[in-house]
Order: structure tokens, then C-alpha cells, then sequence
């Protein structure tokens, strides 16, 4: 694979496209790429910020959105009692038997020809 790595002016982030090396093998890297996967790439990344190289890259425009379902996620880590009947949520609301339903996160990155937005 190849890592395209694009520091924004904080450069606490940046915007890392990940990319296969043979033409049609996007398919095949979307399967083998996980979170641990991915930390580990942009881990060995670190090292390449000391040294600055200078290429000519052009990116589309594009929009991608996607969500996670992190109810199932947080249940596994243990994270249980907001969501039961039990839940004591006092602390951010005096409303009587709340409850937590669900958890979703949703994220949106839009890339113009000019800059990024998160």
C-alpha cells in the first residue's frame, strides 16, 4: 500500500489517503485494513515527518460519510448501564428514568481541489 500523508496548518492532524499499490487492488485492501492495521501504518508514518519531500499531487473532489453504531461497541467494553432501565443519569439531567437508546457516531469529510474540511 501507499500512504499519502497531508499535515494541516495544526500539525496535530492530517489527512493520510491510503492507497494500494496495483491498480484494481482497492477491494482487497479495504479487506485487509482494520483498526490495528491502520494505527500501524500511520505509527511507521511518524517517522517520515522529519524529513520533507516535495511531490506534484492532484486529488479530486469528493465527499464521503459514514457512520458507526457504537451501542454494540460500548456494550462490549462493558459500557452497560446507560443503556438499561437502571441507568442514573442524574448528573446531566433531572429528568426521572432516562436512558441511553442508542450510540451512533457519523462523520463527514469533504475535499475540495483547494483544502479539506473535517
Amino acid at each position: 500500500m501507499q500512504v499519502l500523508s497531508l499535515r494541516y496548518k495544526d500539525t496535530s492532524y492530517a489527512f493520510n489517503i491510503i492507497l494500494p499499490k496495483k491498480r484494481f487492488g482497492l477491494d482487497a485492501l479495504r479487506k485487509k485494513l482494520n483498526g490495528e492495521g491502520i494505527q500501524k501504518v500511520l505509527s511507521e508514518l511518524e517517522l517520515t515527518y522529519m524529513t520533507k519531500t516535495l511531490i506534484s499531487r492532484s486529488i479530486l473532489k469528493m465527499m464521503v460519510e459514514t457512520d458507526f453504531k457504537l451501542k454494540e461497541a460500548l456494550i462490549a467494553m462493558g459500557v452497560t448501564e446507560m443503556f438499561s432501565d437502571y441507568a442514573d443519569l442524574t448528573g446531566i439531567s433531572k429528568a426521572p428514568s432516562l436512558k441511553v437508546s442508542d450510540a451512533v457516531h457519523e462523520a463527514i469529510i469533504e475535499v475540495s481541489q483547494i483544502r479539506s474540511s473535517q
